[in-house]
């Protein structure tokens, strides 16, 4: 991608999960491992020169963004309790199936995209040991040419970040902002902390900046009102305002969705939309 930004897809699995490399002079920094199931490794061996020291970091404990986590020697993650204990406790194949991890690898045209001589349903993530809870606000993580900033958002989970390279506009939200469905309906996520997270990128960045998120697609230019529509979903839901529809994915949820459509993908379209838990909006 422009400015020294690669972007490394998980395209065969329902979580389209993407991980960023951003190239600097001096060091090179990894956002997110993924989910593990081919070793994240085989690709940097590719993308980057090895002599350049690499630096690796995690926006929060989710598995699909922790995956490739052991096939480093340090990673440096959110200064939070509850971040640090999601890593430490790994994710059992129990765990992953509760998401629906197997599942993932069936494609919409019927066919199944499993990695040849990979069992998805033995598939489990390690606790993560070699973690360095060090990612707080104004965190700056030194490339030689260019600096990247830590900023605090929790909301989906408790102490995710993201990474803000200002001298090129560039954001990488994980999974607090990108189109298709937002989701604050677990009990790790806070609806009110996620609207004061998307607030304070708005205070800070305004609309203009580029945005990599962490699934479905690398880049943002088209759509510049993501974030004030973002904001607008959370607001309706903290305001108790009527919901759009009951969730069709998970029993205890409803949905706020936004009424514009994204026509990025040409097989279909995808509609930013909120999922959060039912008692937060006194549904019954």
């Amino acid at each position: 991608m422009d400015n020294d930004v690669v972007a490394i897809w998980e395209p065969k699995h329902q979580e389209e999960v993407f991980c960023y490399l951003i190239k600097g002079q001096t060091k090179d920094l990894l956002i997110d491992t993924g989910m593990g199931v081919v070793p994240i490794t085989r690709a940097l061996e590719k993308l980057r020169n090895s002599s350049k020291e690499l630096v690796v970091a995690n926006t929060h404990w989710h598995f699909d963004h922790v995956g490739g986590n052991s096939h480093f020697e340090k990673v440096l993650v959110p200064k939070n309790i509850d971040e640090v204990a999601g890593m430490f406790n790994g994710c059992s194949q129990e765990d992953l199936e509760k998401y629906g991890f197997a599942d993932g690898f069936h494609q919409p045209d019927g066919t199944d995209s499993t990695p040849i001589d990979f069992d998805a349903k033995k598939f489990s993530i390690a606790p993560c040991r070699n973690i360095d809870p060090v990612l707080k606000n104004g965190y700056k993580i030194d490339l030689g040419n260019r600096d990247i900033f830590v900023i605090e958002t929790p909301g989906h989970t408790p102490g995710g970040v993201c990474f803000c390279d200002k001298s090129n506009g560039l954001l990488f939200t994980g999974d607090m902002l990108y189109e298709g469905p937002l989701y604050a309906f677990d009990n790790e996520s806070n609806p009110d902390l996620y609207l004061k997270s998307l607030r304070k990128i708005k205070r800070m960045l305004g609309d203009k900046f580029i945005l990599h998120p962490g699934h479905n697609y690398p880049e943002n230019f088209s759509e510049p009102n993501l974030l004030n529509e973002a904001i607008k979903l959370l607001s309706m839901a903290k305001d108790k305002k009527a919901y759009d529809d009951k969730s069709h994915e998970f029993s205890n949820a409803v949905e706020y969705m936004q009424p514009g459509q994204s026509t990025r993908h040409a097989g279909g379209r995808r509609r930013l939309k909120l999922i959060v838990h039912k008692d937060y909006v006194k549904w019954e």
